[in-house]
């Protein structure tokens, strides 16, 4: 199998080195193999073969190993890249999706939750977009979310969530469409999360549609979860915005 490689996001190395020291301190208040694997000091022995195959675990050893080369070097900044088959890049993902769920898990034992680092969030948000984009350029490895055609054109029902690891993919992927001369129709009824990003790509899709004389944009049955959070989250009525209940 080919393997897919992906450049993450420019940083002083020093950023990724603070990164992977975030990672390990998580890891290890979770009790997970991996954190103890990568503990300084560790030894690799005590890992099983199945944490040692861990991509997650080659990942990080590997951003560590290219954020010290770099710093080592004089480097002010670096790229990193990682690789990985397509297979181990949605093992990586899954990975992260059990890692939120662990740490809302302590949240609700109301044990303090290990949030990123203050001067790390623009950084691993970046981080997560890029390595979505990249997964997602086919739209068929979208993380948490499905985009399927219902057969008329601009016509799509979302399935799953619409977050951070996604919606860049499926902006540009809906932005195409319209410039096509497609007016677009979503189907929100299958949609079960949605944050700030996903709401402001609806707005920039419903200005480009207005520019583009191509309104309105159509959104059909909102869920509840995500009616609310539009209704928190976005203007009423919206410009150039037809909601269909």
């Amino acid at each position: 199998m080919t393997k897919l490689t992906i450049r993450l996001p420019t940083a002083a190395p020093q950023a990724y080195l603070a990164w992977v020291t975030w990672w390990r301190d998580v890891e290890q208040l979770l009790g997970s193999d991996l954190g103890r694997a990568i503990a300084p000091g560790g030894d690799d022995g005590q890992a099983t073969d199945r944490e040692a195959r861990s991509i997650v675990l080659q990942h990080v050893r590997s951003l560590e190993e290219q954020a010290k080369r770099a710093s080592e070097e004089g480097r002010e900044t670096i790229s990193p890249e990682l690789s990985a088959e397509r297979a181990e890049w949605d093992e990586w993902l899954d990975y992260w999706a059990r890692r939120r769920e662990w740490l809302e898990a302590l949240a609700l034992r109301e044990l303090p939750e290990p949030m990123v680092p203050e001067g790390l969030v623009t950084l691993w948000e970046r981080t997560l977009q890029v390595i979505g984009v990249e997964l997602a350029i086919d739209m068929a490895h979208l993380h948490n979310l499905k985009v399927v055609e219902t057969g008329k054109p601009g016509c799509f029902r979302l399935l799953g969530e619409l977050e951070v690891m996604n919606v860049d993919a499926v902006g540009r992927h809906l932005e195409m469409e319209l410039r096509t001369g497609k007016r677009l129709t979503l189907d929100l009824s299958g949609l079960t999360f949605i944050d700030s990003r996903g709401l402001a790509m609806l707005l920039q899709l419903s200005e480009l549609a207005s520019e583009l004389d191509l309104t309105p944009l159509v959104l059909k049955l909102p869920s509840e979860v995500v009616r609310r959070v539009m209704e928190v989250g976005l203007p009423a009525p919206i410009p150039g915005v037809e909601i269909e209940m």
